[in-house]
């Protein structure tokens, strides 16, 4: 137990009247790409070839503190997004506010509201098709199967709408038309990719 005048964390132990600094070598705002707002659930960071993991603050920055400044590989793994890597250069960074904002895109378990408009799927050639491009022609709207080969798309300002999805892995591809409702979900079953 610490006597008096003595602090600890889980990293640092510090006696009364003793200053710690740290620096922030750079910190990560992660932004749902369905909401615009904080993810959902529980978020797993790391870098490449290290074992320090961030803090998250009260804002809800992710924040890598005392860190040599170079190149850094993180990943990003939750249940409900797809997993994403992402490359840092500290050098590329504003030194007075060096943070960079990550998009996360929504996976097939991802819990949607029930006024959501969305196509829903699963892509399987003799067995479910993964990591899988899916893209939706005349939009920015894109996604990929997970390790089951479901998909799942999401729209926003599309009252009704006849749409082309297409999907591509490797030199495969197919196109699948649909019509998307505003609030209302859209199943293609089983998509067959053969």
């Amino acid at each position: 137990m610490p006597g008096p005048g003595l602090y600890e964390t889980e990293r640092f132990m510090v006696t009364e009247g003793e200053k710690i600094t740290t620096k922030l070598t750079f910190a990560l705002w992660l932004e749902d790409d369905y909401t615009r707002e904080a993810p959902l659930g529980h978020i797993r960071l790391s870098l490449k070839d290290r074992t320090v993991k961030p803090r998250k603050n009260l804002n809800g920055y992710y924040c890598f503190t005392d860190l040599p400044h170079g190149e850094y590989e993180i990943s990003i793994e939750s249940e409900y997004y797809h997993a994403k890597k992402e490359r840092i250069n500290t050098a590329e960074l504003n030194p007075k506010n060096p943070v960079k904002k990550i998009i996360l895109v929504p996976n097939a378990t991802y819990p949607f509201p029930a006024h959501a408009t969305l196509v829903r799927g699963l892509l399987k050639d003799t067995e479910p098709v993964k990591d899988a491009e899916i893209k939706v022609t005349g939009h920015e709207i894109r996604t990929r199967t997970n390790s089951k080969g479901e998909f799942v798309l999401y729209f926003k300002g599309i009252k009704s709408e006849k749409l082309t999805i297409k999907f591509t892995k490797e030199d495969k591809s197919k196109r699948v038309e649909v019509t998307v409702k505003e609030g209302e979900t859209t199943s293609l079953g089983i998509v067959s990719f053969s």
